[in-house]
């Protein structure tokens, strides 16, 4: 058995191994690259992912996906070839090929991988649930999946710092995190509180990147119309986006030379220009770090005492600028893209006991995670105080440990000889907890029957469990603690079924090498 970390990202993927003799080791893929674009193109002859099929965002971009990890517990299917897929399935495909190349590296068969997953601090339950899922699909054993933060920590050694709170900044291509993480001297390190945004990250930088662009070919080009029409210059456009940016992180200047027709022409952006374009994205995050910095004092966590930086995306001057203003305290980054990976990779060798090696010493000490939303129960007014319009009652709040156990929550029956009940459970959908429905997402729907000689009022009582890895189970009693029949689903997820047929799809996928 074989244990590996992987990092699937918005933009890119990466995969680590801890070598029985006790390194940590990266696992290239078959052209040599350490990061694998997680991108997929869906063709006739099958399907590509990574570099050969990012490539052919210019020539077949209409068969090419992008940033699914955005997608992800959302029921957003999308057709390539007469077959649909789920966000679940065609992350299936990028774990698929980043497992068989693994396996291949490693000389072993792809059931003889065991891997830690991360995603997102700030993902929600539906969130979680689609990655585990995709996982499924693929073929790949998943241990657990592992908030990124969390991850970050083992690889940066802060899980063995007792000397301060670690703010975590994770910005990648296409989610944002931030966490305070500490380790105690009375007890095992922990995330104390966790912000971010589901959809910021590098992406959003690009695309300022490229309206700046297109400003300056409405300047330059007669038919702006025409360009915008021709899907090989628009791809060209986006991806000189994605160049300059990183170029605009060492230099002051950037230049993109384009051709559209017999058209040649260059275009310069400065690092002022695209700073400017980007300071409300910078605002974002700044907002998220004053709000987990507050959360995390009034839980009592020590003072902030460095910066660790995590994802592509905080190598860009401005980002770094703005901590060191924020908050002047050290900031350390180092492989920004792959850190993650390296700690999902020494969580996993401890899981699965391959190496007691001293690199996984970091391990040793488990980094507890928190609940990122509150989740409450949708209320209808039975009695007084009488509310016309149902409201959420949030029962666990964000930023609550974990992992929680069988929590009850009680709801009552509203008729004499009441058969069945409806419970739904929402999950915080903004940056702050709300009554109104709608600034919650519906994340648990389930229908209740088995009950007898019901009164009104009588309590139904709900045990909601979330374990260490943000994976939601909940059971059901009646007032006696008897256990009652449930249908259930969790909003945005695929069931046992899709699950199933989506298995078969990406197994007849042919998957080119």
């Amino acid at each position: 058995m074989r244990a590996i970390g992987i990092d699937l990202g918005t933009t890119y993927s990466c995969v680590y191994v801890v070598e029985p003799s006790g390194g940590i080791e990266l696992v290239r893929n078959p052209d040599g690259h350490e990061l694998t674009p997680s991108v997929v193109h869906f063709s006739r002859g099958g399907v590509q992912v990574g570099v050969d099929a990012k490539e052919m965002m210019a020539d077949d971009p209409d068969n090419v996906v992008v940033g699914i990890k955005r997608l992800m517990g959302r029921d957003h299917r999308q057709e390539y070839g007469g077959t649909s897929y789920t966000p679940e399935g065609v992350s299936a495909i990028i774990l698929r090929k980043l497992a068989s190349d693994a396996a291949v590296a490693l000389g072993v068969g792809l059931s003889d991988l065991e891997a830690v997953i991360t995603v997102p601090a700030y993902f929600g339950i539906a969130e979680k649930e689609a990655t585990y899922a995709a996982a499924r699909i693929a073929g790949l054993r998943c241990r657990e999946l592992l908030a990124e933060p969390a991850a970050a920590a083992y690889a940066y050694g802060a899980a063995d710092d007792i000397s301060g709170s670690s703010l975590v900044f994770d910005l990648g291509g296409g989610t944002f995190d931030v966490a305070v993480v500490a380790a105690t001297s009375s007890g095992p390190p922990k995330i104390w509180a966790v912000d971010g945004e589901s959809r910021l990250g590098g992406l959003d930088w690009d695309q300022r990147m490229e309206g700046l662009l297109w400003e300056k070919i409405t300047d330059a080009v007669v038919d702006v119309d025409d360009c915008r029409d021709d899907d090989e210059f628009v791809a060209a456009v986006g991806a000189e986006s994605e160049r300059l940016k990183r170029e605009l992180s060492v230099r002051d200047s950037a230049s993109a030379r384009l051709r559209f027709g017999r058209t040649k022409f260059s275009l310069t952006v400065s690092k002022d220009e695209f700073e400017t374009a980007c300071r409300d994205l910078v605002l974002q995050c700044q907002v998220s770090v004053d709000r987990v910095r507050q959360a995390a004092v009034a839980l009592g966590a020590p003072p902030i005492t460095r910066i660790l930086l995590v994802g592509g995306s905080t190598r860009l001057p401005m980002i770094r600028d703005e901590l060191q203003r924020m908050l002047d305290v050290p900031i350390s980054i180092s492989d920004p893209d792959k850190v993650v990976a390296q700690g999902a990779a020494l969580l996993a060798a401890r899981l699965t006991g391959t190496s007691s090696a001293p690199s996984c010493s970091a391990a040793t000490g488990r980094i507890n995670s928190v609940l990122p939303r509150s989740i409450g129960l949708l209320v209808h007014s039975s009695q007084e105080p009488w509310r016309e319009e149902p409201y959420v009652q949030h029962v666990l709040r964000a930023n609550t440990p974990l992992p929680i156990t069988d929590f009850a929550v009680s709801v009552a029956a509203i008729v004499d000889g009441q058969e069945r009940a409806r419970i739904r459970l929402c999950e915080q959908a903004g940056a702050v907890e709300s009554e109104e429905p709608a600034d919650n997402r519906f994340i648990f729907d389930c229908e209740v029957s088995g009950m007898s000689d019901v009164r009104a009022g009588d309590e139904i009582k709900l045990q909601i469990s979330i374990a260490e890895d943000g994976r939601l189970s909940v059971a059901v009693t009646d007032n006696r603690c008897r256990p009652l029949t449930m249908e259930a689903f969790i909003e945005g997820t695929l069931d046992d079924g899709e699950i199933v047929q989506q298995q078969g799809v990406i197994a007849g996928l042919v998957l080119a090498e």
